[in-house]
């Protein structure tokens, strides 16, 4: 019996998160990105692979097959000796090689480059791609870590193809770091999902009309051993295993290698899942030496989001935003939030800000299977004399003590000396000269004490590369003058810059100071702005 399209993430082992998470974290948006997949805010990568049949390129496609096989093919150069290759993204310049032939792999990047920003690269989408298909046609769980360096240009060749011999195929698979039982295991979880694509191999499948596409098994629309099972019972429909033309039957020899030993043992649906989920794991982790990946992606428990602290006139600050609640083992009726916050100088506050559960599709976030988020707002003002500098999250649950989460001891902290300022800011999408930009104009509040440091906005460049659907990303600076006189403490700036309509929707930090001594409101949207600026009052 198949499995159901979404399972539990609660059942990932969690390596205590409490005690290693600090926010922010530089994988907070990959760690959104992987666990908001429905409801109240979501980001929504497993829509691209659900149901797991699904392609938005229509028929003779499957989406969640070729998300896998564009992560393989992007991993398949690595050199275990020398270090070089690995999943960095380098497949999207390789496009042109016979090796990486059909439309997948530019699908793939069309999906997964509307997720990309500075803090998560196309080699981290390409490795979430595999973790969110493999789970959305009901396979197991994957470890997911954060850290992959994007490449800028073409790797080495070398992704195995069907015509070759085994002796090549297990040469190719050695150099990447994998033994002949790896080998197998890695192409029978492959090839669970999707088949071949007539067009892209008509001398394999026998017809070269867009739409054949014969299925590795009679299951292709879950992540099952039928792959294994169908080839030990001799009734497989994998085209690379019956091929008219034994050259090509490049399955038959792989699953073959060891004299059926490891097809065996993957015929135990327990163990194939289990043994997918390591091979798979290896295959994302598998990275140039020069990167260091992070510590398995988990989810948080508490967690601030879209955080804003803004001058608000009348001597006060505007502070607002999210409480991100995990509720996957809690009953979210039960629980009640507030927070308590520190001052500038670290005096804590007598009052407490209440923080209201929101009420849109229950104020619920939900991952795979169980996995639940709730969400509680706020939105409320400070005096603008003593700031703020921290604050902590305190949970109130019915028939229990309450919990202060204090962020591993030191707060959730916040900087008061600089102030995105988005009411004072905006993107007017009218062109501004013949190449057609449109000006960005960024305004920060600067506390008084640090007005003569400097003062700028960091915004992402996005670099278009001839021939390849993915852009570099460069950081550029645009310097803020201050444009106000002392407004309650207080000094506005503001930088305008005129951007590419490529640059349109991007990211930007503001930045105070420099050095040792930089304050920093981060990860701001171009997309989140105003067509117009206005006046503050």
């Amino acid at each position: 019996m198949k499995g159901s399209s979404l399972i539990s993430l609660g059942l990932l082992p969690v390596l205590s998160v409490n005690a290693a998470y600090t926010w922010p974290s530089e994988y907070d948006q990959l760690e959104d990105i992987l666990y908001l997949q429905q409801g109240f805010i979501r980001f929504g990568l497993r829509d691209g692979v659900t149901p797991c049949s699904f392609s938005s390129d229509g028929g003779g496609r499957q989406a969640a097959a070729e998300w896998i096989r564009t992560a393989y093919h992007d991993m398949a150069t690595h050199d275990v000796d020398t270090g070089l290759g690995g999943l960095d993204g380098s497949i999207a310049f390789e496009l042109g090689r016979a090796e990486n032939p059909g439309d997948a792999f530019n699908s793939t990047f069309a999906f997964t480059e509307n997720l990309r920003s500075i803090r998560a690269s196309s080699s981290d989408l390409l490795a979430m791609s595999v973790v969110v298909a493999t789970m959305a046609c009901g396979g197991p769980i994957i470890p997911f870590r954060g850290g992959r360096i994007d490449a800028m240009k073409a790797g080495v060749s070398g992704v195995p193809e069907p015509d070759q011999d085994l002796a090549t195929h297990t040469a190719i698979f050695a150099k990447q770091g994998f033994n002949t039982a790896e080998m197998i295991t890695m192409v029978a979880c492959g090839h669970t999902l999707g088949g071949v694509h007539g067009v892209d191999f008509p001398q394999i499948t026998g017809n070269g009309d867009a739409e054949n596409f014969p299925k590795f098994d009679s299951t292709y629309t879950a992540f099952d051993n039928t792959v294994v099972t169908e080839y030990l019972g001799n009734n497989s429909t994998d085209p690379l295993v019956i091929s008219k033309n034994d050259t090509f039957n490049s399955d038959k020899r792989i699953f073959g290698a060891d004299n059926n030993k490891t097809m065996t043992s993957l015929a135990d649906p327990t163990n194939f899942q289990k043994q997918c989920s390591d091979i798979f794991a290896r295959m994302i982790d598998t990275v140039p030496a020069d990167v260091t990946l992070s510590e398995v992606i988990t989810p948080i428990e508490v967690k601030p989001s879209q955080i804003a602290l803004t001058l608000a006139g009348n001597n006060t600050l505007s502070f607002g935003g999210y409480i991100r609640l995990r509720t996957t083992n809690r009953n979210a009726d039960d629980v009640t939030v507030s927070l308590q916050y520190r001052d500038r100088n670290n005096n804590t506050s007598n009052t407490t800000i209440p923080v209201s559960r929101e009420n849109y599709l229950l104020g619920q976030s939900y991952g795979f299977g169980s996995e639940v988020f709730t969400w509680y707002g706020f939105n409320t003002v400070l005096d603008a004399k003593t700031g703020i500098s921290s604050f902590d999250v305190i949970l109130h649950t019915v028939g229990a003590a309450d919990e202060i989460i204090t962020n591993n001891g030191g707060g959730f902290p916040l900087t008061d000396a600089i102030l995105y300022q988005p009411a004072q800011s905006c993107q007017p999408q009218i062109s501004v000269n013949d190449a057609g930009q449109w000006n960005i104009t960024v305004t920060a509040a600067v506390r008084a004490d640090r007005i003569n440091e400097p003062v700028a906005f960091d915004w992402v460049s996005q670099r278009t590369i001839p021939g390849a659907m993915v852009k570099a990303l460069e950081v550029q600076r645009t310097a803020m003058e201050k444009v106000s006189e002392e407004i309650d403490g207080y000094y506005l700036f503001s930088g305008t810059r005129s951007l590419d309509n490529v640059q349109w929707s991007t990211t930007f930090d503001v930045v105070l100071g420099e050095g040792d001594d930089v304050s920093k409101v981060e990860f701001q949207s171009t997309s989140a702005m105003a067509t117009s600026c206005e006046a503050f009052s």
